[in-house]
């Protein structure tokens, strides 16, 4: 378990309606700043690059909170690096929500030229952030559908001259003016012609927190080798994803989003085939980025046990099956309900005979694990799910085996 973190701050119109809302990166929920940059030689600080700090925010996006969640009906601007605007790293985001904001410290090459005529064409709208006279970006005006003016980065007197040539240089983009602190601010970037206002004046940033399940760190590295090998079934993706509660999760909550499928799923084969190879290996990408992952074998043991005895139960629906099972051990691990995590997953109620079949599968887990006796009307029920189960565990082991295993050399 770990706790994943989200800044966001409000951005208002000239009426102090919300339009959207940025997201910052926050390592944790009591920081005031993101930490990214910040150089060596501070006892205790971790230094986050902006790669590392972007990937977090898109994890916490697609597969915590959702942009529903975090922006309402408005939009969310991301800070964008270098790294995802060339195509290194993947941008895995819904480009009708979602406003894509260059870092002051891109520099305007060939590659980014034609990475951000690339997300245009993707149908994302661009922002330049920190906009400042003499601004080595000015190229990439053209492009953006908003600029951003950090208002103390500028003089009073700069000012005027700046958004009249951001408007000749970029003639449909909105101003956002950032840094309004102050009644004052506010009054001199609306007589100066800004569109949009950020700062603390209107709204002062805040931090979101949820628990959230922390992935298995060869399982992930392992899915991404497979996923690199286009004649891999979607089953046998499946069936390694399934040794991982936290990937199995995600993968249910990026496909219900809004920037995924946007549909009820039975089962987590079905879930990946809507999910897709290219955005599942965008996910993991991402995640391993952000994320450090555990190295508890335990847990993929388990998780892969359960999800095959739960598919030897119900021979005429095993999918269904193994994913009861599995939904089970996620809401056990986040101290959540079935019904709870359901509803977040949007996932499709499974049958009553798989509902049954795992019930009487959870009752053994727990003698077993208590060293009681299982309820009466259970007990003559309990040798075949044992089998079951230790026919689960002899599988989960092979498969196991060899991913955590070392790499085979080529």
């Amino acid at each position: 378990m770990r706790e994943i973190c989200v800044g966001r701050q409000a951005i208002h119109d000239l009426l102090g309606r919300v339009v959207g809302h940025e997201l910052l990166f926050r390592p944790s929920r009591t920081a005031q700043t993101s930490g990214v940059g910040i150089g060596p030689g501070t006892e205790g600080v971790r230094v986050t690059g902006d790669d590392e700090a972007t990937a977090s925010v898109i994890v916490a996006t697609t597969t915590e909170f959702g942009t529903r969640d975090l922006a309402g009906d408005g939009l969310l601007f991301i800070n964008l690096p270098r790294s995802f605007i060339v195509d290194e790293l993947p941008v895995p985001l819904d480009p009708r929500r979602v406003v894509l904001e260059v870092l002051e410290r891109v520099a305007p090459d060939e590659e980014v030229m034609a990475g951000l005529d690339r997300l245009h064409r993707r149908g994302f709208a661009l922002a330049l952030d920190d906009y400042a006279p003499g601004d080595h970006r000015e190229v990439m005006l053209p492009l953006c559908e908003y600029v951003k003016i950090d208002l103390g980065d500028v003089t009073v007197e700069e000012l005027p001259d700046l958004v009249a040539h951001v408007r000749r240089l970029a003639p449909r983009a909105r101003l956002v003016a950032e840094r309004v602190e102050t009644a004052d601010d506010f009054t001199m970037a609306a007589d100066v012609g800004f569109d949009l206002y950020q700062g603390y004046h209107l709204r002062r940033p805040v931090v979101l927190s949820r628990p959230a399940l922390v992935h298995h760190a060869l399982v992930a590295s392992r899915l991404l080798v497979r996923l690199g090998d286009p004649q891999v079934s979607y089953r046998v993706l499946a069936r390694l994803t399934a040794a991982d509660p936290a990937i199995t999760l995600k993968v249910f909550r990026v496909v219900n989003s809004v920037a995924g499928a946007g549909q009820r799923v039975r089962n987590l084969h079905q879930a990946l085939v809507l999910l897709g190879r290219y955005r599942f290996r965008s996910m993991l990408v991402l995640e391993v980025m952000a994320i450090a992952g555990h190295r508890d074998d335990e847990v993929a043991l388990r998780s892969l046990a359960r999800a095959s005895a739960a598919e030897i139960l119900v021979p005429h629906d095993p999918l269904a099956a193994s994913t009861e099972t599995l939904v089970r051990m996620v809401a056990e691990l986040l101290d959540m309900s079935v019904d709870e995590l359901g509803a977040t997953i949007h996932r499709t109620r499974p049958t009553h005979d798989v509902e049954e079949a795992c019930d009487v599968l959870d009752a053994y887990l727990a003698a077993v694990e208590f060293d009681t006796e299982p309820e009466a009307e259970l007990s003559r029920e309990m040798f075949a799910v044992s089998m079951a189960y230790l026919a689960g565990v002899r599988e989960a082991r092979e498969l196991l085996s060899g991913v955590l295993g070392p790499l085979p050399l080529d």
